[in-house]
């Protein structure tokens, strides 16, 4: 893993690095359909923890790190993590949640891969995909039987974590956005 964060690190910042399966993947500038999509999510979870979980936090582009894997190094969009944090403070290795929006071109093998990685993590109770070309998400929840997986197209789907409780709609990701089912002004 040091190898990886060195060649990272010799990299431009503007450089957006991940270590999937073993192989470091550049990726792309994200869209402004993105951002909007992980900030409307990264609010919407901050006020529910603040009520609900208030020694959790939700923020962007966390790297997570689990020890003892050398193969991943993903950053999702939005992950729930320990409000604690320390001076300089990178990577976490516990999460309780992650969020990716994902752009059109995403390939199902790199999803796949980063899912059975956070679903791997102890901590993690939610994984959610979401969609930026039409309104849609993929939830897996973890469950006292193992994981469950819904699909949410309807925006006034509730989207819904255990041990966090209802934070909005699926629509309500959406907010600003040209998807926005609600159309605010």
């Amino acid at each position: 893993m040091t190898q990886f964060h060195a060649f990272r690190d010799s990299r431009p910042k503007e450089e957006k690095w991940e270590l999937i399966d073993g192989v470091p993947m550049m990726m792309p500038p994200p869209t402004l359909m993105h951002q909007r999509i992980a900030s409307n999510l990264d609010r919407l979870l901050n006020a529910q923890l603040e009520a609900s979980k208030p020694a959790w936090r939700s923020d962007r582009e966390v790297g997570v790190w689990l020890k003892g894997d050398e193969k991943y190094n993903p950053e999702p969009d939005v992950t729930v993590i320990d409000a604690a944090i320390a001076i300089g403070q990178i990577y976490v290795e516990r999460f309780y949640f992650v969020a990716e929006v994902l752009s059109p071109s995403e390939r199902r093998e790199v999803l796949d891969s980063k899912l059975a990685y956070y679903q791997t993590h102890e901590h993690n109770g939610c994984v959610l995909f979401v969609r930026q070309d039409t309104i849609g998400a993929e939830q897996h929840e973890r469950t006292a039987s193992g994981w469950r997986t819904q699909t949410l197209d309807d925006p006034e789907a509730a989207l819904v974590f255990g041990g966090v409780g209802s934070i909005g709609r699926l629509g309500d990701l959406y907010k600003f956005t040209p998807l926005d089912p609600f159309v605010r002004h």
